[in-house]
């Protein structure tokens, strides 16, 4: 009797230190688990908060800039840069140029808003690897009032991507106060 309690127990231990059932049904069911899981994963349908949350494809990307000071009659391909940073989560955003650079590949969603002076234009352009790919033209020229206009787009990016605002017209006016972008990944 005390012979098979000692097998009981050592076989108990040792599948307790492998963590895995030596049940054939169990072994099926974590093989079907961890395809699903693996699925859902690829898709984006669930987070997998085990993972390392370092890696560069698991880590929050999103920025907040505006501008600090009035742009005025900033010509044609010129760009926007934002001298005051809210928020750069994945620094991806440097302050210095103006320039975003994706940390990770993914679907990107960008938003920037301006704010014309009285009477005047602002050509900005959400530029992705020196292409524009999304326009906003915020005209005022007859109302003779303050013309708030703001673009919001989806962008597939790589990684090491570079994304800014740009002017595809010019002479483009932009208020300080109003004027923004940010970004973040989905």
């Amino acid at each position: 009797m005390l012979l098979i309690f000692v097998v009981l127990m050592i076989t108990i231990q040792c599948g307790s230190c492998d963590k895995v059932s030596p049940k054939p049904g169990l072994k099926l069911f974590r093989e079907d688990y961890k395809s699903v899981e693996e699925t859902c994963l690829a898709v984006g349908f669930v987070r997998n908060n085990c993972r390392n949350t370092t890696e560069t494809n698991h880590r929050a990307v999103a920025f907040d800039v505006r501008l600090k000071d009035d742009k005025r009659n900033l010509a044609t391909k010129a760009r926007v840069v934002f001298e005051t940073v809210d928020l750069n989560e994945g620094q991806g955003y440097n302050v210095s140029t103006g320039i975003f650079i994706a940390p990770s590949g993914g679907i990107y969603v960008f938003d920037w808003t301006t704010l014309t002076f009285l009477g005047k234009i602002a050509y900005t352009s959400l530029v992705v690897n020196d292409q524009f790919k999304s326009w906003n033209y915020c005209r005022d020229v007859n109302s003779k009032t303050h013309l708030l206009c703001s673009k919001m787009t989806v962008v597939k990016l790589k990684q090491g991507d570079k994304v800014w605002i740009g002017v595809f017209g010019g002479p483009t006016n932009l208020n300080s106060q109003y004027t923004s972008f940010s970004g973040y990944k989905l």
